[in-house]
């Protein structure tokens, strides 16, 4: 008995205990912290609605009252609010077509138009389609339902006038009685009109346009959150492993040598990794050859950018480094907005985006994959990031003092 109580009293088992509620509470605290604001948020992305018709005005305002969005746009001509949708400015656009109005009243078949970009966050486009089809959909039966009525009552209202003024002219002395027969009668016949009236039978339907499209299949559409998640974590495993080589080398060749040749080591991984790892990918997600290239180049200097930003605490803090890049691992799971659009983000992980490789990593990613242009400024930003953390590591190589006792530290791995 006294053995498993020492057992379960020393001092790994207590530490297997204490890291189990750390990384847990940590999870626990940031993903739920991180993703609560899905689906209750959505409706803060903006959206636009687009009328090209001049007699659908109401309809127009309709929409715009009635939409359960926050930040509604209704200035915008369709070709500005291409380009928005397209450069992630809006989520959604409404579009009344020319003639809308005109095509109702003749009986003309006639569509209400939806536009979504799929190089979007997963739950941004779900949640868009959704919306549109709803909205469409209630557009549709609302309208095609007014028109049948109107169809169908015309005529049954026609032949209910004639009938009274017959019956009118035929005893004038029990016109009030008859009028008010023929008010009642009115009455049913709307009614009946609305229970009978089959939505299905109008001419008005709705369309779901899809931009930027993303190859079908989840493979593909989580592609971005999935290559930059992978790489990330790679880079937090090879940093630590890295430092093992730098505490060594530090000792025989000095810590500023070793660091420059630590430097060598991250940029030569970021070229080769790469190709192994999207080679995979490609075989399975059959890329093009010129996504694989901008996909190289992309993942290539998110991988330098994340190894040296893990660098950053195992240069502190040698292998307990671990302790924190974990952490930041899972913040930048959240921040890099793969799964949710960073608008709609919480404040605190909004704020990490902007020092995320992860980030800027995905969101070159769905450039990339959604035949998006306009990529440069997420890879440029990564190589601004990449030369800011190179500089703190610098500083840290200079300010800190490595001993030999670095190396015989026992990894928490």
């Amino acid at each position: 008995m006294k053995s498993i109580g020492k057992f379960l009293c020393n001092k790994w088992t207590i530490g297997s205990l204490l890291i189990v509620l750390f990384y847990g509470m940590c999870m626990v605290g940031i993903y739920f912290s991180g993703y609560k604001v899905v689906p209750s948020h959505l409706k803060d992305l903006p959206i636009a609605v687009v009328s090209q018709d001049s007699d659908s005005h109401a309809l127009k305002k309709q929409l715009v009252r009635q939409l359960p969005f926050k930040h509604i746009k209704y200035n915008y001509s369709l070709k500005t609010a291409k380009t928005k949708l397209k450069n992630k400015k809006i989520y959604l656009i409404v579009n009344i077509p020319t003639n809308f109005q005109k095509k109702i009243i003749n009986g003309k078949k006639t569509n209400l138009h939806f536009y979504v970009n799929e190089a979007n966050p997963m739950t941004a486009v779900s949640g868009m389609e959704s919306v549109a089809k709803t909205v469409g959909a209630t557009v549709e039966n609302k309208i095609t339902k007014k028109r049948g009525e109107a169809i169908f009552t015309t005529v049954q209202l026609k032949q209910l006038k004639a009938q009274l003024a017959k019956a009118i002219k035929e005893a004038p002395q029990q016109a009030k009685a008859i009028q008010a027969q023929g008010t009642v009668a009115e009455r049913k016949l709307k009614k009946q009109a609305d229970s009978l009236y089959n939505p299905k039978d109008g001419g008005v339907s709705y369309k779901l346009h899809k931009m930027n499209k993303v190859k079908s299949g989840m493979n593909h559409t989580m592609a971005p959150f999935f290559l930059a998640l992978a790489f990330y974590i790679g880079s937090m495993i090879g940093a630590l492993v890295l430092y093992l080589a730098f505490s060594e080398f530090s000792q025989k060749i000095g810590k500023f040598k070793a660091y420059g040749m630590s430097e060598l080591a991250i940029l030569l991984i970021s070229v080769i990794a790469p190709v192994c790892i999207l080679g995979i990918a490609t075989w399975l997600n059959n890329f093009s050859s010129t996504e694989f290239m901008k996909l190289w180049l992309n993942h290539g200097l998110e991988l330098f950018a994340a190894m040296n930003f893990n660098f950053i605490f195992n240069l502190l803090f040698g292998q307990l480094g671990i302790m924190f890049n974990v952490p930041i691992m899972m913040i930048q799971i959240v921040s890099g907005a793969g799964l949710i659009p960073k608008l709609i983000l919480p404040g605190f992980f909004k704020f990490m985006s902007f020092i995320s490789p992860t980030y800027y990593a995905i969101q070159a990613d769905f450039g990339v994959l959604g035949n998006q242009v306009g990529i440069g400024q997420h890879l440029m930003s990564l190589i601004y990031l990449s030369v800011v953390i190179v500089i703190i590591n610098l500083f840290i190589v200079m300010m800190k003092k490595y001993s030999k006792a670095v190396i015989s530290e026992q990894s928490l791995l």
